[in-house]
């Protein structure tokens, strides 16, 4: 069977996954708790709305552990294998955290596309929207230990989202 015989597919459907993420992704999830592949693959899924295959969880299980990223952890029941970092895996995850400048480009890229060219969102509106994705961005890794002040943002957010919703409803009145 060919791409001939397979439904054709609209071409904004194969932006996908970006190629390596599943790597950067497993190390990082790992680092919050040991896990067992199939706990990954649902962890990824609640994060991304893309549930990576098995085929492409286990290998990769093997290969971290043998490079020495991962190791088998201590599990309930005992017969599920789950894995956490190394020290190594630590460093690795570390080193990589400094470089993911590349996935952050990439998300404000698509971000960019989809407001401006598929939303045709003016300059100004679009602007805004990014000066406030850019705050949150910047002042998370600043407030991650700090439960008051991560609560005062997600109450400013949630107004704020409100707040627009109100005036969408208001225009569609007057329409």
């Amino acid at each position: 069977m060919d791409e001939r015989d397979h439904p054709r597919r609209h071409p904004c459907e194969r932006i996908g996954v970006p190629r390596g993420i599943l790597h950067h992704m497993t190390l990082s999830i790992l680092e919050r708790e040991p896990m067992s592949g199939s706990e990954l693959m649902s962890k990824m899924e609640y994060y991304t709305d893309w549930r990576p295959s098995p085929g492409s969880v286990y290998p990769l299980l093997s290969m971290l552990e043998e490079e020495g990223l991962i190791e088998q952890a201590g599990s309930d029941p005992p017969t599920l294998k789950k894995y956490s970092l190394t020290q190594t895996g630590l460093r690795e995850v570390e080193r990589r955290r400094k470089s993911w400048t590349n996935i952050r480009s990439r998300y404000h890229s698509i971000q960019k596309m989809y407001w401006r060219l598929f939303q045709g969102m003016e300059e100004e509106l679009f602007e805004a929207n990014c000066r406030l994705f850019a705050a949150v961005e910047k002042i998370h890794p600043l407030i991650k230990e700090d439960p008051k002040t991560a609560s005062r943002i997600g109450k400013l957010l949630r107004e704020t989202a409100e707040e627009i919703e109100r005036i969408k409803r208001e225009v569609e009145r007057t329409e």
